[in-house]
């Protein structure tokens, strides 16, 4: 993938979340702030809500990681898509693409919420025994399994050496291997293959293995909808603006980890 092109930037800024060293999450935020919002401007335009996405903090039990997140709701994207992962297939999806089922909807959302989760950083130690921040120093690397998962993702564009089903295969495995073999992780993960889709010198994207269907096109397909009930019932403040930002930044997320067309990448 071409570093200077938008889909580069935002790539490398979102895998720079979770690598080990000095978190500063200022200056994550505004790298990948800024990369969003390039992306989103050329492919988008005017119906872009990614501004309302920031990259911030959560304190779990087992400890601080650092990632996307709505920045006034406060809540990490892959929260939302956990709740939207058993929503209904939306009617202006199925317009799109009258051949999707809702196992491929609900896949898609899956195996996003997964990347989210892959792109944020190991948890970190919320405080010490004193009660104070421990340093930026301490910030742990990736784990194994993550980073594997963050490599096979980055394949897509970065490795023009290795078939598609090479790099299928790679990220099913490294899915698994990093999310855990769960009955719905084993069954979505089957629903992934990485593809040349046949349009116009595009290269490999991440795409649904039944339909071809890209991943970004479904999740993008979907801007606009409404704010699903299922979704709703666990944040109800949540707007429609905030869903759309949801849905915006991940369709921009899944084309960051697309391979190039050739004439951009040349």
């Amino acid at each position: 993938m071409n570093p200077s092109s938008p889909r580069g930037r935002l790539r490398d800024a979102l895998l720079c979340v979770g690598e080990r060293g000095n978190a500063d999450e200022a200056g994550l935020g505004a790298a990948v702030t800024a990369a969003l919002r390039e992306l989103a401007s050329e492919a988008l335009g005017e119906r872009s809500r990614v501004e309302l996405v920031t990259v911030g903090s959560e304190d779990h039990p087992w400890g601080r990681s650092l990632g996307l997140r709505l920045a006034d709701y406060d809540v990490e994207l892959p929260d939302v898509l956990l709740c939207a992962d058993q929503s209904d297939l939306p009617p202006q999806v199925q317009e799109r693409f009258p051949t999707l089922c809702q196992e491929e909807w609900e896949a898609v959302l899956l195996v996003s919420k997964l990347i989210f989760i892959g792109l944020q950083s190991e948890p970190e130690p919320v405080s010490d025994v004193a009660g104070h921040q421990p340093p930026v120093a301490t910030r742990p690397p990736r784990s194994v399994a993550r980073e594997r998962f963050c490599q096979a993702l980055a394949a897509i564009s970065e490795r023009p050496d290795l078939h598609q089903d090479e790099l299928t295969a790679q990220l099913r495995t490294a899915l698994l291997n990093f999310a855990s073999e769960t009955p719905d992780n084993k069954d979505a993960a089957q629903r992934i293959a990485v593809l040349y889709t046949g349009e116009s010198q595009q290269g490999p994207r991440l795409c649904l293995s039944r339909s071809g269907v890209a991943f970004a096109q479904v999740v993008l397909s979907a801007d606009g909808c409404s704010v699903p009930s299922c979704v709703l019932e666990r944040f109800p403040d949540l707007t429609e603006d905030e869903w759309n930002a949801v849905i915006q930044v991940t369709g921009l997320t899944l084309m960051a980890f697309e391979a190039e067309r050739a004439r951009e990448a040349g």
